[in-house]
């Protein structure tokens, strides 16, 4: 249920939000007028997050440990806003197969997530968020990606071979790698755009699997996945685009002015949205040769032309990309209009203007970090020139935005700088006695810190992260805070431009905010006074309204609503509506999975009243799956490591091919176009075996036939049974299974029903049902399925195979069982993740261990608190395996300030 935050309570929090900021100091001849202070984008009351992984590749029975980070986006302060941040794990097809709920301290919390063996291998998505960040889209919901690799497995079963036709595509499968034992054939689904096709793969008379499948001209990716006769199974997904190279020329400020000298940024990128290093030439309309260009490994550079407007241009590579020769149009000139520049000169910024439109007019030069304006500069030009001199040390670090406007202050163009200094940095020290050390060794790292803090309890949270060194991210805690939280899209390989703190290629850098950043900063919504949707979560609760039974649309005010938590002990809760009928029950913080709810109304005498209750349905972001993510490259030594006991295993020779065999045998088509809802479930739980449609269940009901349950089982019984069940609260009713089949779950419209909503599925009625569909076959996924309808149910008695009763109303939207409650509503609601202790062990002589928490991570610790002045020792011992070791240490203070550095050593046997 959306809420409009009322203006007086907009205004607080942008009272809460609110610091002072330091003006600049403008070295110039005349003295600006500087606006007052204030909010410069919407976006500057949102919460940044950032979530630090103990590492990017996994194996199954693994467990990722993290470290969530909610700060001010406008400071990097430590958010004291929620207290609830939400992380979910998404599998390839887009489905959240992990949920955590993280209890926030001062905007630190810390937990894990476990691959359970039953993961099918490849690219997962990491995804945070608390409830206030979906005011603001997508831009400050936290992604990233990690990898799930299989036991001793490839990287790959399936290549796209080269083929002289456009026409169709051709494919090579090799799924012995996968199951030693396959025979002749094995299943393959396809699923690309809109579609899902099965495929049986027989092997042709020169032992190969081949495909050949024509697809749309626009798709982009195909989807496979393979099923070999014994049941074992892999997925992978590959790009259909054909090798090509797309380049950009933005100009600096925005506009490409004709009869000065314009700075262009250019970014080159791959079919996969990858820099790809190119060199080339600008001509102009008569061929002439204008200048050329060069990028760095990135694909990213910067050119200077002096543009005619009575011209065009054209831009060709040196060399051809993948044999394809390829050319490019050049951005437009403009006859008249303004640009703005911006450099270092020693410790003060330049900002030169020049403008063929505004000779001896006056303009404005704005200035703004991360949503806060800095100031405002009035200033005249002069011959259609001006430069202003900033000291660097008066603005705060990293990116600024300039803009230069008009008098009326229509902006006329903007570039982004970043402004390199000291002063958001952790300043701390990290010392080992020695950098050579024997498995199992014991470690002693000491950490030191003379950061001066007001704050007595601690200066700043750190978190200390050992694993081999193959396995180190690209990203860290201070290029996301300083940069990839600032710029939409993926910056790819930040450590390109920072090693720890430092920055390291500042022209690199700038490139970068010439191509990537000045049409994608994060903070560009003008402040308003509109509804805020989403409200922060401070703690655990549970929210919604009643209405009268008979007229829903009659909220009732000043109602009594009861509250029955069973927990470790019965908690009860009362309150009264308010006068829109709404409640809201906030909770003690609790840690489990779920915990039974019963809400109840009643009148002041404490007699039950039969009012309708329904429930706020947590909203969730939309999944946006970057697919290209899929095409990331692993080191080898990345799969050494995660595979130790297989490393005599070749890579290479996995496609023994004869590109002269051509024979596609016998090829099997059973076509199946599915909705959203269709699809969602066959990806995660495979094929319907039984589809009855929902013309034939309207067409069975009759008057002796009540709901959905009354017409299956007069009608197709043969199919589904039905038994009685009681629950704890004494409440009896219909539970459909599978008949002759195993334990069966229910799904509407692809979203589980909870076992606390079975009693009201046998009323659904029948004419808002589209179909009823059974798996009763090999269904996957099946024990994380289980373990979310049964949240109290004992883990170990998990089924590890049973069948699914899908549901699909013409709606589309699941099942809402808060329209059927008459006074009393059975839930349960979720609680704060468990948190568990990293293993660290005691290494006895001659013992032998099993492979544990520290079998590929060494030592994980999110939250180390270092105050002034005090040494902190840390101390573990290393595991089995030899090789190069890094210790990482993130540190963030409450104040905003962050460090991060690396320290690497040597393990031998």
């Amino acid at each position: 249920m959306y809420r409009k935050i009322p203006k007086s309570h907009l205004t607080a929090l942008l009272l809460k939000f609110k610091t002072s900021l330091c003006i600049f100091i403008i070295i110039s001849k005349v003295s600006p007028t500087i606006a007052q202070q204030d909010i410069y984008a919407q976006e500057a009351l949102a919460e940044k997050i950032y979530i630090q992984t103990d590492r990017k590749t996994y194996t199954q029975g693994e467990t990722v440990w993290f470290r969530g980070i909610v700060t001010q986006a406008k400071d990097n302060v430590l958010s004291a806003l929620s207290g609830i941040l939400r992380v979910e794990l998404i599998d390839p097809f887009e489905t959240i197969v992990g949920e955590k709920l993280i209890k926030l301290s001062d905007g630190l919390g810390s937990n894990f997530i476990d691959i359970e063996d039953f993961y099918t291998p490849g690219i997962y998505q990491l995804r945070a968020y608390t409830q206030w960040d979906q005011n603001f889209g997508t831009d400050f919901i936290f992604t990233t990606y990690l990898k799930i690799v299989e036991n001793n497995l490839p990287n790959s079963l399936v290549k796209k071979l080269e083929t002289d036709t456009k026409d169709a595509t051709r494919f090579l499968f090799n799924p012995k790698l996968l199951d030693s034992e396959v025979g002749l054939k094995f299943q393959l689904e396809i699923t690309y755009d809109d579609q899902v096709k099965k495929r049986t793969i027989r092997k042709n008379s020169s032992d190969n699997f081949l495909l050949e499948e024509k697809f749309p001209e626009e798709t982009k990716w195909v989807h496979f996945k393979m099923l070999t006769d014994s049941g074992k199974e892999w997925r992978e997904t590959l790009s259909l685009t054909r090798p090509a190279v797309d380049i950009q020329f933005l100009p600096e400020g925005g506009n490409l002015i004709s009869g000065m000298s314009n700075l262009l940024g250019f970014k080159a990128l791959d079919e996969n949205g990858n820099g790809v290093a190119v060199s080339g030439t600008i001509y102009d309309a008569q061929d002439n040769l204008v200048t050329s260009f060069k990028s760095n490994k990135l694909g990213m550079g910067r050119v200077y032309v002096f543009p005619n407007e009575t011209t065009t241009y054209r831009v060709a590579l040196a060399n051809p990309y993948h044999d394809i020769p390829l050319t490019y149009t050049f951005p437009s000139v403009t006859e008249k209009g303004s640009t703005l520049s911006v450099n270092q000169i020693g410790g003060n910024i330049a900002v030169h203007l020049n403008s063929t439109q505004f000779k001896t007019d006056s303009v404005l030069v704005a200035v703004s970090s991360r949503g806060m304006v800095i100031g405002e500069i009035v200033r005249k030009m002069e011959e259609g020139k001006e430069t202003l001199y900033f000291s660097k040390e008066s603005l705060p670090t990293g990116i600024l935005v300039f803009t230069l406007k008009d008098k009326e202050k229509n902006p006329l163009a903007e570039r982004l700088f970043f402004n390199d200094l000291k002063a958001e940095t952790f300043n701390f020290d990290m010392i080992l006695p020695k950098n050579l050390y024997k498995t199992r060794e014991e470690v002693n790292l000491q950490l030191n810190s003379q950061e001066l803090s007001i704050d007595t309890s601690w200066t700043g949270s750190a978190s200390v992260l050992v694993i081999p060194e193959e396995l180190t991210n690209e990203h860290s805690i201070w290029s996301y805070f300083m940069l990839s939280s600032e710029l939409r899209g993926r910056v790819e390989k930040p450590s390109f431009y920072f090693k720890g703190t430092k920055l390291i290629n500042p022209v690199e850098l700038d490139n970068l905010l010439l191509t990537q950043g000045w049409r994608g900063y994060t903070f560009n919504t003008p402040p308003n006074d509109q509804k805020m949707n989403f409200l922060p979560e401070f703690t655990l609760g549970i929210k919604g309204e009643i209405a009268a039974l008979f007229d829903k649309d009659k909220m009732k005010e000043d109602v009594n609503v009861s509250l029955m938590v069973f927990g470790e002990e019965q908690t009860f809760y009362n309150q009264k509506t308010d006068s829109l009928g709404k409640f809201q029950f906030l909770l003690p913080p609790m840690e489990g999975r779920r915990v039974r709810a019963v809400l109840q109304t009643k009148n002041d005498a404490g007699k039950n009243r039969n009012y309708s209750l329904s429930l706020d349905v947590l909203s969730k972001p939309k999944i946006q799956y970057d697919r290209s993510y899929t095409f990331t490259n692993q080191k080898d030594s990345i799969q050494t490591t995660l595979n130790k006991t297989n490393e005599e295993r070749k890579r290479g020779n996995y496609f023994d091919y004869d590109p002269n065999v051509n024979q596609l045998e016998e090829v099997f088509i059973s076509d199946y176009k599915l909705t959203p809802q269709r699809q969602k479930v066959l990806d995660t739980y495979g094929k319907p075996d039984v589809v009855i449609d929902g013309k034939a269940i309207e067409k069975n009901e009759n008057e002796y036939s009540h709901g959905l349950y009354g017409v299956l089982r007069q009608a197709f019984g043969d199919k589904i049974s039905f038994r009685l069940y009681e629950d704890s609260t004494g409440v009896r009713y219909q539970k459909a299974v599978v008949t002759g089949g195993m334990e069966t779950i229910v799904l509407v419209d692809g979203i589980p029903v909870l076992a606390d909503a079975y009693q009201f599925l046998p009323n659904l009625p029948p004419s808002e049902v589209k179909s009823v569909e059974i798996l009763d076959g090999i269904t996957k996924n099946f024990m994380p399925l289980y373990r979310r309808v049964y949240p109290f149910s004992d883990m170990s008695l998990t089924p590890s195979m049973g069948n699914i009763l899908a549901i699909y109303t013409y709606s589309g939207n699941g099942f809402y069982t808060a329209t059927k409650s008459k006074g009393i509503l059975k839930t349960s609601i979720p609680l704060f993740a468990p948190k568990k202790e990293f293993y660290i062990p005691k290494y006895e002589p001659n013992e032998v261990t099993l492979p544990g928490d520290n079998d590929v991570t060494i030592y994980w610790n999110p939250d180390l608190k270092i105050k002034e002045g005090k040494k902190i020792m840390v101390n573990y011992p290393n595991n089995d395996s030899p090789g190069k070791k890094r210790i990482i240490v993130e540190v963030i203070s409450k104040d905003g300030k962050i460090g991060y550095k690396t320290l690497d050593y040597e393990v031998e046997d």
